[in-house]
């Protein structure tokens, strides 16, 4: 698997809008309805709520029996009102064991981007998570946790070619300073775009913010969701290593996404996707709260 991590061209996007868009077309104009539902009908567990440093914090999610809700996170001070600080799509994700390696808060303090490695001397695999303001402690740099991820496609597509043309990123970089030393008097204007073998290979490359990567993998399974009136694909794909177990995902894919395409097991897919995970839920009885 291919992964790059390049800190030139991505940014940290403090925003879900184009992870609700993907879902409900319009968020500015939906959204007031949907944290309205997510407070009135919404549930939550023990392992979502979370005291710290005299602030409240209780995770809400609707609907409870779906493996994908919208969620809102409730913040305020501790035995006071809370107040709606964030709202997001919460997917339940597949466990794998990863190891922290830097983590980017964002100004609302309830979330972060978390990136993490798998192998050590590799470039950190970054996704959002909703739970920084539980894990925030847990999240230290060279700590393995097992983390549950997801994936939400923001484009899928039955894979149709047997190469990737890019024009960005550290390896197109590579390849520009290469062939520009092999072409004497010839611009950065002339540098035609890297084209890669994709025949037979799982891939994952940095996409235009951390957290969002383009994908091409194989489909393993396939299991049905639905968020309100949405229906919704679960594609669980799997990214091998050597010498450590493989990066398994459930893909999360809007069915009018798929439009005539019919996913089918063993399917190679190209997608877009943006990943989503957290710290697998403990059981706050055996978890100790930080001194206030």
């Amino acid at each position: 698997m291919a992964q790059e991590h390049n800190t030139d061209t991505r940014t940290h996007r403090e925003t879900l809008g184009d992870a609700w868009a993907v879902l409900v077309g319009n968020p500015q104009k939906l959204m007031p309805q949907i944290v309205g539902t997510v407070l009135k009908a919404g549930g939550t567990r023990g392992a979502w709520q979370y005291t710290a440093h005299e602030k409240e914090n209780v995770l809400l999610a609707w609907p409870a029996d779906q493996a994908l809700r919208a969620g809102v996170i409730m913040r305020g001070e501790a035995g006071g009102q809370l107040k709606p600080s964030s709202a997001m799509p919460l997917m339940e994700g597949l466990p794998n064991d990863l190891t922290v390696d830097i983590v980017a808060p964002w100004k609302s303090e309830v979330e972060a981007n978390v990136g993490v490695t798998m192998i050590e001397g590799q470039k950190p695999l970054w996704f959002y998570t909703p739970t920084y303001f539980r894990d925030f402690e847990a999240l230290t740099p060279g700590v393995t946790h097992t983390f549950v991820l997801a994936g939400l496609a923001f484009s899928l597509r039955k894979a149709l070619v047997d190469d990737m043309t890019i024009t960005e990123g550290a390896q197109y970089e590579a390849h520009a300073a290469a062939w520009l030393a092999e072409h004497e008097g010839k611009s950065r204007v002339d540098v035609p775009p890297l084209k890669i073998s994709l025949a037979g290979k799982d891939i994952i490359m940095p996409g235009r913010v951390y957290g969002e990567y383009r994908m091409r993998t194989t489909i393993r399974e396939i299991k049905d969701c639905s968020l309100d009136k949405l229906n919704i694909v679960i594609l669980t794909v799997a990214f091998p290593f050597e010498n450590r177990e493989s990066l398994v995902l459930p893909i999360y894919v809007p069915k009018p996404m798929l439009n005539t395409y019919e996913p089918a097991v063993g399917d190679s897919i190209d997608m877009y996707v943006w990943l989503q995970g957290r710290i697998i839920d403990f059981d706050p009885k055996e978890q100790a709260q930080p001194q206030q």
